[in-house]
């Protein structure tokens, strides 16, 4: 009778690893798709005007530059 148990327990064991990898093979999918969705979004906006996004990667970086060194005085 406990071998029988630990057979149905294994059994059950495996078939929800088949459905939780099924499910993360999904989710996966699913991210991955959304991320090349708004992946093209940005590069459209950056094309559109390149110049003003340049400029804002620049300041960004200036602003942490300075921040940065401000706090190792």
């Amino acid at each position: 009778m406990e071998e029988e148990e630990s057979k149905q327990i294994n059994k059950t064991v495996n078939d929800l690893c088949v459905k939780i990898d099924n499910k993360i093979e999904e989710l996966n999918k699913s991210i991955g798709k959304t991320i090349g969705e708004k992946q093209e979004y940005a590069e459209g906006k950056i094309s559109e005007n390149p110049l003003a996004y340049m400029a804002g990667a620049f300041v960004g970086g200036v602003i942490v530059g300075y921040l940065m060194s401000r706090g190792k005085g």
